[in-house]
């Protein structure tokens, strides 16, 4: 009986190591088993930098057009009034104002046109030859003045016309030619370092040579614009004085405060900038003189 209880117990004994032994085979076989493979997304690439575009054109620009000449502009006769106040305002124009001086406006004007970079002049009254025919100032420089009194007059005219940078003639047929009163007005000119600007009224005018002499920066009109009141007469002028500035490199031209002639010039001044002439102030050019 013994004998068959040992019996039963070594075989169950047997049949525990078996199947110990097939658990510890299957464990260590599923140790063995290779990791799974975890697909990483593989980065999008990037997007490559746009090309560079090239700048778009400014609206309105204009092309740009090899320069044709310099040309001075000087409107005389400012300060009886305001009426032409926009034209000095409403633009960056560089012409350059030749005021009377002693007039109701005439330091006012002088001020409006330097805050606007543009330059001052006195438009000094000078005695003209057949004097009955002309309106005459009250104040102006005359053939046989003392020196003295010449020095007095000019004086009092630029603290009428502050910011002026010299002075070019009103009328003055008689007053140029005269080698004695453009001795005395150049060596006032050459004392304060202004400029003088002849408006040749008569090819007999000393103002060139004395100016010379005495060392004073000089230039003198080349072309009168409004002579003729006529909107086409003073657009042949300004086509006369840019053919000028073109042979020339620059030119001299001479208007007034009128109306008709301010009209123009806000229409022609545009136009022949866009046509490569460049329009400087008067002392921009005597700058370039020396």
């Amino acid at each position: 009986m013994n004998n068959i209880k040992n019996a039963v117990i070594l075989l169950l004994s047997v049949i525990v190591l078996a199947q110990s032994a097939v658990l510890l085979y299957v464990f260590l076989r599923s140790d063995r088993r290779p990791a799974p493979v975890v697909e990483r997304p593989v980065p999008a690439p990037l997007p490559a930098p746009p090309a560079e575009e090239a700048a778009a054109p400014v609206v309105g620009e204009l092309p740009s057009v090899p320069l044709q000449g310099k040309i001075v502009l000087i409107l005389d006769d400012w300060g009886y009034n305001l009426r032409h106040r926009r034209f000095i305002l409403d633009n960056d124009f560089h012409v350059t104002l030749s005021i009377l001086p002693f007039k109701p406006y005439s330091e006012t004007i002088a001020k409006l046109a330097y805050d606007k970079d543009k330059d001052v002049i006195v438009h000094m009254p000078m005695e003209p030859h057949d004097k009955e025919n002309y309106g005459l100032e009250e104040r102006m420089l005359s053939v046989g003045q003392r020196p003295a009194d010449v020095i007095k007059l000019l004086d009092e005219a630029f603290v009428s016309v502050p910011f002026a940078k010299g002075i070019s003639n009103h009328m003055g047929s008689k007053a140029t030619e005269d080698a004695a009163l453009m001795g005395t007005v150049m060596a006032y000119l050459k004392k304060r370092r202004l400029f003088f600007v002849d408006s040749l009224v008569t090819p007999q005018s000393v103002g060139a040579a004395v100016a010379r002499r005495k060392g004073v920066a000089f230039t003198q009109r080349d072309v009168f614009i409004d002579n003729e009141t006529d909107a086409d007469a003073i657009r042949a002028q300004l086509e006369e004085l840019a053919g000028k500035a073109r042979v020339h490199g620059i030119a001299v031209g001479l208007g007034h405060d009128r109306p008709l002639t301010i009209r123009v010039l806000e229409e022609e001044i545009p136009r022949l900038e866009r046509a490569g002439f460049r329009f400087i102030n008067v002392s921009e050019a005597l700058q370039e003189k020396t």
